[in-house]
């Protein structure tokens, strides 16, 4: 499928509302937390040797679990009507004119 990260943003966000998951408001906190549960979850398949998914032969664990980070993600971001495909590509700009390793700030 070749779609730009604004049309994963609208399709997941679709299939969200229709599955439920914004039928009542939702707190920023809330959405942000899942986010980082995602990501726990990532951690743990990564610690028990990135078994295959059930879910979604023929991936990872580990690639299950980050999709639904993004998943997560990319929901929110067109909940509250953000441009992350336009913010990806400035950061990345930024990040490449960056010194190396921060300027070692992050020793």
């Amino acid at each position: 499928m070749d779609m730009r990260i604004s049309d994963w943003q609208k399709n997941v966000h679709k299939t969200a509302k229709e599955h439920g998951w914004w039928d009542r408001p939702r707190s920023t906190g809330e959405v942000l937390m899942l986010m980082v549960t995602e990501l726990a979850e990532a951690m743990e398949a990564y610690r028990v040797g990135n078994p295959p998914s059930e879910k979604i032969p023929p991936f990872t664990q580990l690639e299950e679990e980050l999709a639904d980070c993004l998943i997560r993600l990319l929901d929110f971001a067109a909940a509250e009507g953000l441009d992350i495909e336009g913010a990806l590509a400035a950061k990345a700009t930024y990040n490449a004119d960056r010194p190396y390793r921060h300027g070692d700030k992050l020793a």
